[in-house]
């Protein structure tokens, strides 16, 4: 196979003039853009953030004489809308015996009774364990079940919706 470098500097030099001419005449450069990708990490960073303390907020409220141990989920998206989402995390507690349901969900209460922001109420899961809905008023939500058949405390944790989509994992 012979080569013909004069034919290869040609088809070069061809390439990288369409390219300049489908650019209006520009050079093809990449320049650094401040795009509202980084405002959406930086939405997404902040709503983790506030919504890991708050469900580290619950899960102090059990002894932790009776934990046995813990396993924090990673974050997840969620769409809100389409051009919205939220992440959805949680915390799951092994106790080493049963915890009061009625006592345990009182000390999350009472852990938040301060702050008119978030209100409280209970409902069952479609396991007919009672379950502790925490929320604000911006779509921010906690669900805290205490499951005393398997000695789990499951906490699930949804930020308030922010711009961005599911495509940002």
């Amino acid at each position: 196979m012979t080569r013909h470098p004069a034919i290869s500097s040609a088809i070069g030099a061809t390439i990288a003039l369409a390219l300049t001419a489908c650019t209006g005449g520009q050079p093809t450069t990449a320049t650094p853009t401040t795009s509202s990708g980084s405002d959406e990490a930086e939405a997404r960073a902040a709503a983790e953030e506030r919504t890991g303390a708050v469900q580290r907020k619950i899960a102090d409220t059990f002894d932790a004489e009776k934990i046995s141990s813990e396993m924090t989920r990673k974050w997840v998206l969620l769409a809100c809308s389409d051009s919205e989402v939220q992440s959805a995390g949680g915390i799951t507690l092994r106790l080493t015996k049963s915890e009061a349901v009625d006592p345990a969900y009182g000390k999350i209460r009472s852990e938040f009774s301060t702050d008119p922001s978030f209100t409280a109420e209970t409902d069952r899961t479609g396991k007919g364990f009672e379950r502790l809905a925490l929320s604000r008023g911006t779509g921010e939500r906690y669900l805290v079940t205490v499951d005393n058949e398997s000695l789990t405390v499951r906490i699930a944790s949804f930020s308030p919706c922010y711009r961005g989509s599911l495509s940002d994992r």
